[in-house]
């Protein structure tokens, strides 16, 4: 999707991040989609939230209208001068919601978050993007998916094959949660499924653990990465490598599994139009809200859920035949509704002419 064309003049974009992969590429997400229709600036700014002002405290601040001076310094120890200017603040995860209502009220500026805004008067931003049908109960809500920044269109692949195996698979395993836990059985099974794989097709794997990967499976992924004829193609291990990006990995798989954990990762390789399978340890569960979105991709034909336990070379392939990808572009569909609910994003910028409104 091209610019609407109205002004060839960047809007400044303020991009509010807590440090989390999981919750500012979500930001970047809403920034990719505004920018389908003019340029954006992007300023980035880090922070952290201080831990005697919680999330819920600096709610009760920002809901009865107390000065953002005020709430950026005692729950960031930032002054307003952090940052010249804005046309747009975007945000994901909690611990932004005060900055990012501070700065919007700073600038005068529209303000986006992907989340739930637990605490926070909706009233507080001019949109809240959700992938929870049970949060989305306002016209300020937007419900969709979770967003990526990454192009789809940019990383085309071709339909699975129905009588080939694909030559290569991604896996993105993330790790336990307070409610996930993945036993000595799962992590040996897990590492066995790429061996039976690779052997019965000659499919290998592009992977990637993560922070919460437990060190005995990022081990194991180690040693088999380091065989001959090994299944796996590549191994990006985040102790050493750090948290980059996963694009290499997407633009080479065609198909991804991905444990159930990370609910980002998962809609990510929706997104990207990969056939996609979540992959569950022996102890898995999900809360309402996260069941039922896990529900909506699966309802589309978008996902499967397969446990570990059962993954094999067969099962595998007969699951990722049967899924139908995403046909949309996800960043057209938000972009469109930027574009018909946020016309301010159309008109010739502020941000320039320093404009502030203290709250």
């Amino acid at each position: 999707m091209q610019s609407d064309g109205r002004s060839a003049e960047p809007l400044k974009g303020l991009l509010i991040s807590d440090g989390r992969p999981g919750n500012y590429h979500l930001a970047e997400g809403l920034v990719a989609a505004i920018e389908r229709l003019r340029p954006v600036e992007v300023t980035r700014i880090e922070i952290s939230q201080r831990r005697w002002t919680p999330t819920r405290f600096l709610a009760f601040l920002s809901n009865r209208g107390v000065r953002p001076e005020v709430v950026l310094r005692l729950g960031y120890g930032l002054t307003p001068d952090a940052v010249s200017g804005a046309d747009f603040v975007a945000s994901g995860g909690g611990d932004t919601l005060g900055a990012n209502v501070a700065f919007s009220r700073l600038f005068d500026a529209p303000n986006y978050f992907y989340g739930s805004g637990k605490h926070y008067d909706v009233n507080n931003f001019d949109l809240v993007f959700t992938s929870h049908a049970k949060v989305a109960t306002h016209s300020r809500h937007v419900r969709t998916m979770k967003p990526s920044p990454i192009d789809p269109d940019s990383m085309i692949q071709p339909a699975l094959s129905q009588s080939q195996p694909p030559a290569l698979i991604g896996i993105l395993i993330g790790g336990n949660t307070s409610s996930i836990t993945f036993s000595e059985s799962d992590l040996t099974r897990l590492v066995s499924f790429m061996r039976d794989m690779h052997a019965a097709t000659g499919t290998t794997f592009y992977v990637s653990n993560s922070r919460r990967t437990p060190q005995k499976l990022s081990d194991a992924l180690v040693r088999l990465a380091e065989e001959n004829d090994s299944a796996i193609h590549q191994y990006i291990d985040v102790r050493s490598s750090g948290n980059g990006t996963l694009r290499a990995l997407y633009a080479a798989s065609s198909a991804i599994l991905c444990t159930a954990d990370s609910s980002s990762m998962v809609s990510e390789s929706v997104w990207l139009r990969r056939p996609t399978i979540a992959i569950t340890p022996s102890v898995f569960s999900l809360d309402a809200s996260e069941l039922e979105y896990r529900g909506f991709l699966e309802s589309n034909g978008w996902l499967h859920t397969m446990r570990i336990a059962d993954l094999a070379p067969d099962a595998v392939l007969a699951k990722l035949r049967s899924i139908r990808p995403l046909v949309e572009n996800g960043l057209d569909l938000l972009a469109d509704v930027f574009r018909q609910r946020q016309p301010r994003l159309l008109a010739p910028t502020r941000a320039a002419e320093g404009l502030r409104v203290k709250a």
